[in-house]
């Protein structure tokens, strides 16, 4: 008898997938005025536990991580009923899909590398398991278990962390449990001994782990041991060793991360890259290889770095350097669905959240965590701090863009006009777009100069006839050529060299054009709405056919990833 896979079954029941909605974009009519959902409150980290039916004192948090600890045998036994999952028999393959699941974490990097299996029947069931993993109770639990636990601070948190590291998946996970190690770094005033004990274990991920926490807890007397492990053999190991002296304002953190450029996994490199662009403020650094992954030009890339640093990158401001290190990673996303406002730490857990904005189709993060949002249907550019409360705000129909300028000014773009006001709200300036067109993003530039697309007044919605220009601080236009650009709002991205990116939703792509509008680089996106290109020469895209932001390299390899329940529709890295 021919056995029928479970993949295939699923695959031939699958409904035929529905064309997405058009979106209602802000140069089309006015969409309807949406209802307020009112205060928007996820579940606490204890109202998770109580659901997953978890402990959320302290010993029966420590508990469930000692008893979630990867054991003798348990890799062995994972790649064991990965294989079970192509068995002939259909019982055998459920058995195994049951395990695995209840595995959890444990099973969870083996599974992400079976879903590539050439077994299409393992590949699936992988996928299926990984899907009960991360949307049902299990990611969400151990992630709220760890957060938690680091607030409770009972005795054994920190050695129940440590050991349940090499169980924690993937490296979302394991970042959150080296930040909840830094809140259990210090005991009674003195470093954590169990993590002193960690800097010598023969577990790499232990020992970045404890380098990670000790660096950044901020006692002086910690800083020693843990630079000595900018010397460790392995590179990750010196990798959040040097990131941990350099968020506590040790510039001797500066030459290890340039020594690893050529070292790292890419996305632990894209954050080198980020803090050193920093710290030579944008402009002084050597410009990122032309071939992200190629071996030569990175060593290239790393010996020039190397170069700045001796010709006077270590007069850098070790403020701006702890900043940098700090905040590295930190991801501001809009969702525009929720009229709400996040920032993603590194492992992608909100750490500061403005709800209630009012169709916010731009946003900018401020000093003291304060953020500014052009809210549209609310006919207003707002300044809101971490509560959310409104600190400051300018009434303008349907703005598109909300920028603070360095000089603590504010440009504001609207579908007919583009305006600058002071700190009081007093009009610095004022112009209207070319030919009566309609402006679809824009960007105040440091010059003075105002980049934009616009499209003939007819055409609002379509996308039809879109170019960039380019204003000078005159107002006259200095440049311009046609693009390909559907979705307005938000600021349009240009780079130091004048080239601009956009983001080609009826392509599925994102394209760098140059001052002559000709496509010198290009990334595969699924509808992209906006991207940005980052300090270390990523580029951050959100899209509208899936619910996230990404980063990609100079090659367009995803390197990171921020996902939502909702669409994602704007994205900046601090």
């Amino acid at each position: 008898m021919r056995i029928i896979p479970a993949w295939f079954v699923l695959a031939v029941l699958q409904p035929a997938p529905v064309p997405p909605p058009v979106v209602i974009g802000p140069a089309q009519p006015r969409p309807a005025m949406p209802v307020d959902p009112g205060p928007l409150v996820e579940p606490s980290d204890e109202d998770i536990l109580r659901d997953s039916k978890t402990p959320t004192d302290g010993p029966g948090l420590v508990e469930f991580f000692r008893q979630r600890q990867l054991q003798p045998g348990d890799e062995e036994r994972v790649k064991g009923l990965i294989l079970q999952l192509g068995d002939e028999d259909f019982d055998k393959r459920e058995e195994a899909s049951i395990q695995l699941r209840g595995l959890g974490l444990r099973a969870k990097q083996l599974l992400l590398a079976a879903r590539h299996n050439p077994n299409p029947e393992i590949a699936f069931r992988a996928k299926e398991c990984l899907k009960e993993i991360d949307e049902g109770t299990v990611t969400a639990a151990v992630g709220a278990a760890v957060r938690l636990l680091a607030r409770r601070k009972p005795e054994g948190a920190a050695a129940a962390l440590l050991d349940f590291l090499p169980a924690a998946g993937e490296e979302d996970m394991m970042e959150q449990v080296r930040l909840s190690l830094v809140d259990l770094a210090v005991r009674d005033g003195k470093a954590d001994p169990v993590l002193v004990q960690a800097l010598t274990d023969a577990s790499p991920l232990k020992r970045a782990a404890a380098a990670f926490a000790l660096g950044r807890c901020g006692l002086a007397d910690a800083l020693p041991a843990v630079r000595k492990l900018q010397e460790d053999p392995d590179p990750l190991v010196r990798y959040q060793a040097a990131m941990a002296l350099a968020a506590a304002h040790d510039k001797t953190a500066v030459p290890a991360l340039i020594d690893l450029l050529d070292q790292l996994p890419r996305l632990e490199c894209s954050r080198v890259e980020e803090v050193l662009n920093r710290i030579a403020d944008d402009k002084t650094g050597p410009a990122p290889p032309p071939a992200a992954l190629d071996p030569d030009a990175r060593r290239k890339y790393r010996d020039a770095w190397k170069a700045w640093w001796i010709a006077g990158g270590m007069k850098a401001d070790a403020d701006r350097l702890a900043d940098a290190a700090r905040t590295n990673g930190y991801t501001l996303v809009i969702l525009l669905d929720q009229n709400r406002v996040l920032e993603l730490d590194r492992a992608n857990h909100p750490r500061l959240d403005v709800s209630q904005l009012n169709f916010p189709l731009d946003a900018q993060l401020l000093p003291n965590d304060h953020i500014l949002a052009a809210e549209h249907n609310g006919n207003r550019v707002t300044e809101r701090d971490a509560a959310g409360k409104v600190v400051w705000e300018k009434e303008v129909d349907l703005p598109l863009v909300a920028q603070r300028l360095p000089n603590g000014n504010t440009f504001i773009a609207t579908q007919m006009e583009l305006i600058e006001v002071n700190k009081g709200g007093g009009m610095v300036s004022e112009l209207a777009p070319p030919n009566g067109e309609a402006v679809m993003k824009a960007q105040k530039l440091p010059n003075g100069e105002i980049a934009m697309v616009v499209q003939p007044p007819g055409a609002a919605g379509t996308g039809t006839g879109a170019r960039f220009v380019l204003l000078s601080d005159k107002g006259k236009e200095e440049r311009t050529f046609p693009v390909n650009l559907h979705y307005s709002g938000g600021r349009i991205d240009v780079l130091p060299n004048g080239n601009v990116l956009i983001p080609e939703a009826d392509f599925n792509r994102v394209v760098e054009l140059n001052t002559k509008g000709e496509v010198i680089w290009t990334a595969g996106a699924n509808e992209p709405i906006a991207a940005v290109r980052l300090a270390n020469g990523d580029t951050l895209i959100t899209t509208y056919g899936e619910h996230r932001a990404v980063e990609v390299d100079q090659d367009g390899k995803e390197v990171w990833e921020g996902r939502r329940d909702t669409r994602v529709t704007r994205a900046f890295r601090r």
